[in-house]
């Protein structure tokens, strides 16, 4: 019985060792921390790169159409117009790196994955010195687990930050797509009509054409 009794204590005593261990207290904060990245990749996950690509190569066409049309001086824009082009300003700025955003946000939240999984495997094993020979004691414990947790914070605020850009920029360019479109439309026609005005014969041209055409005839 005295036996049984030991045995007991002796069991009780490690599973209070290793529960008290370097880091113990850490663990749970690390994984909330996890948690948090994994709803973010989910978040980033449902952002289609390619739909994001094509719609930022739509603005830049529109852009670019507009920007050529704004450099003739004989075009006028009304105060709509200058509202709208301010628009599509915002929704370049919004989108123009979108893709890049999305590709780092993966690479990174998978960092913060790795290095998050790596931290709690080394507490809950006890480890004791990590790869560089550095002891891996309660103060090594505090500092890696503080650089996770600002490392991951700093990411969700990314990806918050980005949510509301591409968010904003996606709304605003649907909004005013068509309206875009019809003052694009509008200023080629008359861009048009100003260039056919100017070629039409002026009244020396046309003195010049009789004189030619009596003098052959």
């Amino acid at each position: 019985m005295t036996r049984v009794i030991c045995v007991g204590l002796l069991l009780l005593a490690l599973g209070l060792s290793n529960c008290t261990g370097p880091g113990q207290h850490h663990l749970t904060p690390l994984r909330e921390a996890a948690a948090q990245v994994d709803e973010g990749m989910a978040q980033v996950g449902a952002w289609n790169v390619d739909t994001l690509t094509a719609i930022r190569a739509r603005v830049d066409e529109r852009v670019r159409d507009l920007t050529w049309l704004m450099a003739d001086s004989t075009l006028t824009f009304s105060v709509e117009d200058g509202q709208l082009i301010g628009d599509w300003a915002r929704v370049k700025r919004h989108l123009k790196d979108a893709p890049q955003r999305i590709r780092a946000l993966n690479e990174q939240g998978a960092l913060c994955n790795t290095q998050l999984a790596n931290l709690i495997g080394a507490i809950r094993k006890g480890a004791e010195v990590d790869a560089n020979g550095v002891a891996m004691d309660e103060v090594y414990f505090q500092r890696q687990a503080q650089n996770e947790l600002n490392a991951v914070a700093k990411w969700l605020a990314y990806v918050a930050d980005t949510r509301r850009l591409i968010d904003a920029g996606m709304v605003l360019e649907a909004a005013t797509r068509a309206p875009m479109d019809s003052l694009l439309q509008a200023k080629r026609a008359e861009w048009a009509q100003q260039i056919a005005v100017e070629r039409l014969p002026g009244p020396q041209h046309c003195v010049v054409s009789l004189a030619l055409g009596f003098w052959w005839g």
